[in-house]
């Protein structure tokens, strides 16, 4: 779990490779989760949930936002 953690939060693209290289050889014993986790989430997914492609968005600092906040910044939209 610390070495999905600590990939997930990479700061950067170089870092990004080392920690995916770290994060395989640790569940080295599970071959068919680390080629699941890889093709499922790493390769397709990544932009959506890595620290170093999600803060490339304006946010503001936050970094989730609550069901009830999306509704309301739909309905200000819809307004403007």
């Amino acid at each position: 779990m610390d070495a999905w953690g600590t990939l997930v939060d990479c700061p950067s693209e170089q870092q990004f490779d080392e920690w995916l290289k770290k994060f395989e050889m640790v569940c080295s014993l599970w071959p068919m989760f680390v080629d699941y986790v890889k093709d499922t989430w790493i390769i397709s997914q990544k932009e959506k949930f890595v620290t170093v492609w999600t803060n490339k968005v304006m946010h503001l600092g936050n970094t989730t936002i609550n069901k009830y906040e999306i509704i309301q910044l739909f309905l200000l939209m819809l307004m403007d």
